[in-house]
C-alpha cells in the first residue's frame, strides 16, 4: 500500500471515528439512535455494524444508553421532588399579573413520578402484590364431577 493510500485510510478512519464519537456524545443526551445517527451522518444499518464488529464502540454505546436513562431518572426526581411551573389558565387563555404582566403559574408536582422511582428504587416496600412473580407454578385441576372437590 503506497502512502497516498494509506493516507486515505487514515482519512477515512478519522472520520469514522469523529463520527463514532458525535453519535455517542448525542445518544448520551438524547437515548434515541435514528436522532443520534441523523446528528452524527450516519446511517442506522452503519451503526449497527459498527456495533457489530467493534466492541469497545459497543461498550461505549451501552454506556452512552445509561447516561441517557440517569438524565432521564433525575429529570424525573426533579419534577416528583421540586415540582415544575405551570402557567394559570381560565378559558384557555393564561393569566397575567396585572401588575408585572408576568404569567401566573401554580408549583406542579408529580406524584405519578414519585411513585415510579419509589418501586424502582425500593421494589420491597412500594412494588404492588400482583407485580410479584409467584415462587412456585400454580396447578388447577379441573374435574366435571364435584364430588372430587
Amino acid at each position: 500500500m503506497n502512502e497516498t493510500q494509506t493516507d486515505g485510510l487514515r482519512g477515512r478512519n478519522g472520520r469514522a471515528r469523529r463520527r463514532k464519537e458525535r453519535f455517542l456524545e448525542h445518544l448520551a443526551k438524547s437515548g434515541n439512535v435514528s436522532d443520534s445517527g441523523r446528528v452524527a451522518g450516519v446511517q442506522r444499518s452503519t451503526l449497527y455494524h459498527w456495533k457489530e464488529t467493534d466492541a469497545a464502540f459497543a461498550s461505549q454505546w451501552e454506556d452512552a444508553l445509561e447516561d441517557a436513562a440517569d438524565v432521564l431518572e433525575a429529570e424525573a426526581r426533579r419534577r416528583a421532588l421540586e415540582g415544575y411551573d405551570e402557567p394559570i389558565t381560565y378559558a384557555g387563555k393564561v393569566i397575567c399579573d396585572p401588575e408585572t404582566g408576568h404569567p401566573l403559574v401554580r408549583k406542579k408536582y408529580s406524584d405519578g413520578l414519585m411513585a415510579f422511582l419509589l418501586k424502582a428504587h425500593r421494589p420491597s416496600r412500594f412494588r404492588a402484590a400482583h407485580d410479584e412473580v409467584p415462587a412456585a407454578p400454580i396447578s388447577i385441576s379441573i374435574s366435571y364431577d364435584d364430588s372430587v372437590l
